[in-house]
C-alpha cells in the first residue's frame, strides 16, 4: 500500500471514530460507520478478491440501514467529561498501535499498514465497550471491534466462509443491539 493511500485512510479512520463517540446524534454516528465500513473495503481490496471485499462492505452496509432503520431518532445528552476522556482515548490508542504494531510484523505475515488500522479499530472499540454507559455507543463499539478483528485477520486468510460468518455475527448483532438499545431508550425515558 502507497503511504499516501494509507495516510488518507488512518486519517478518514480516526477522524470517523473522533466524530462517531463526540456526536449527540445517531444518524451522524451512522453515517460515519458507513464511512469506516467504506474504508475496511479499500482495505480489504489489497488482499482480497473484489466479490469478497463488495460482500463485506454489503454486510456493513446493511448493518447501518438495520440499526438506523430502529435506533435513527436517539439524541444523546454529551458530557465534557466523557468527551475529554473519549479524545484522549483516540491520542492514547493511536499512539500505542504506531508504537507497537509494526513490531507485530515479526509474529504475524501481514503489512504493518494493515496492524496499524486493524488494532487500532480492535483497541478502541474494545476500550469504548468496556467503558461506555450507553448502550448505543456500546453497540457500535462492538462492530468497530469487530472491523478491527477483519482488517487483522484479512491478509492471513481470505476465506469465504470465515467472511460469511463474521458478516452473519454483524447483522445478529445489529438487529438484537439495536433492539436492546430501543429497549433500553423507553426504559430510561
Amino acid at each position: 500500500m502507497t503511504e499516501l493511500v494509507f495516510l488518507i485512510l488512518i486519517t478518514v479512520i480516526v477522524l470517523s471514530i473522533t466524530t462517531i463517540f463526540l456526536t449527540d446524534s445517531s444518524r451522524i454516528a451512522l453515517v460515519f460507520l458507513g464511512v469506516l465500513y467504506l474504508c475496511e473495503f479499500f482495505l480489504l481490496l489489497q488482499v482480497w478478491p473484489v466479490g469478497l471485499a463488495a460482500a463485506n462492505l454489503l454486510t456493513g452496509m446493511l448493518t447501518v440501514i438495520i440499526i438506523n432503520a430502529f435506533c435513527s431518532n436517539l439524541h444523546f445528552q454529551l458530557n465534557p467529561p466523557r468527551n475529554a476522556l473519549d479524545i484522549l482515548m483516540v491520542v492514547f490508542v493511536g499512539v500505542i498501535t504506531f508504537a507497537f504494531a509494526p513490531q507485530l510484523t515479526a509474529y504475524l505475515a501481514e503489512s504493518s499498514e494493515f496492524l496499524i488500522i486493524g488494532f487500532f479499530l480492535f483497541i478502541i472499540g474494545l476500550l469504548q465497550t468496556g467503558t461506555s454507559k450507553d448502550a448505543f455507543r456500546i453497540l457500535i463499539s462492538l462492530l468497530i471491534f469487530s472491523l478491527g478483528f477483519q482488517v487483522i485477520y484479512a491478509p492471513l486468510e481470505g476465506s469465504a466462509l470465515i467472511t460469511a460468518l463474521i458478516s452473519l455475527i454483524q447483522i445478529v448483532l445489529a438487529f438484537v443491539g439495536s433492539r436492546l438499545v430501543i429497549r433500553n431508550w423507553e426504559e430510561i425515558q
